[in-house]
C-alpha cells in the first residue's frame, strides 16, 4: 500500500533526523568541553569530567529511545490524519475474509507479512481503537461491502477523535537539546 510506504519513509526520515541531531549536540559538545572530560585523566575536577563523559554518552541513548516513538508517532499520525480511508480500506481486504466479512483474519499471520513499520502502526492502530469489535457491531446492522464498510469505520474512528494528540511537534527535540546541552553548560558554571 503506497499509503504505508509514506508513512514508512516518514518514520526513517524522522528517526534519522533525531538520530543526526543527537550525533552534532553530542559530538559538538565533546569537543567544545574536552578539557572537562580530560580533567578525569589529570588532576582537575573529577565531577565535572564524569558529569560531562556521562552526558555526551547516556543523551544520545536517550535520543535514540525517544527518536523510534516520536518516528512512529509521525508516521501514524501522517496515516490517520492525511489517508484513514486508505488505511481503513487495507485493513478491511487484507484482515476480513468470507463473503460477510464476519470472520476476522489470523491477525498476527497478516502482520508478519508486512514491512517492520507497517506492523508497527497497525499494531499501535489495533491497541488504541477496537477496530474488528467496531468491525463486528457494524455488520450485524448490515451486511456491508468492503467500500460501504470502509466508509462506516471512517466515519466511526474519526467521531473519536484519538489521534489529534500525536500530531508530531518540535518541542520535542527543541527541549531535549536545551536539557542535553544545559546539562553540560550548568555543571560547567558550578562545579
Amino acid at each position: 500500500m503506497k499509503t504505508l510506504a509514506s508513512a514508512g519513509l516518514s518514520y526513517i526520515l524522522k528517526f534519522v533526523w533525531f538520530i543526526i541531531l543527537a550525533l552534532v549536540i553530542n559530538i559538538t559538545l565533546a569537543l567544545v568541553y574536552w578539557e572537562n572530560i580530560s580533567a578525569l585523566f589529570s588532576e582537575g575536577n573529577l565531577w565535572l569530567g564524569l558529569i560531562t563523559l556521562a552526558t555526551v554518552i547516556i543523551f544520545p541513548i536517550i535520543w535514540f529511545l525517544i527518536a523510534q516513538q516520536e518516528a512512529l508517532m509521525s508516521a501514524i499520525f501522517k496515516v490517520v490524519n492525511r489517508h484513514l480511508p486508505d488505511l481503513v480500506g487495507f485493513i478491511v481486504e487484507k484482515f476480513l475474509t468470507g463473503n460477510k466479512k464476519e470472520k476476522v483474519a489470523d491477525v498476527t499471520g497478516v502482520l508478519n507479512k508486512q514491512s517492520k513499520v507497517t506492523q508497527l502502526i497497525l499494531g499501535f492502530f489495533f491497541e488504541k481503537i477496537d477496530f474488528f469489535g467496531e468491525v463486528s457491531q457494524l455488520l450485524k446492522e448490515k451486511n456491508y461491502s468492503n467500500d460501504e464498510l470502509t466508509v462506516k469505520m471512517v466515519e466511526r474512528i474519526e467521531e473519536k477523535e484519538l489521534f489529534e494528540e500525536w500530531e508530531p511537534s518540535f518541542m520535542t527535540p527543541l527541549l531535549l537539546s536545551v536539557a542535553n546541552i544545559g546539562v553540560i553548560f550548568l555543571a560547567s558554571k558550578f562545579l
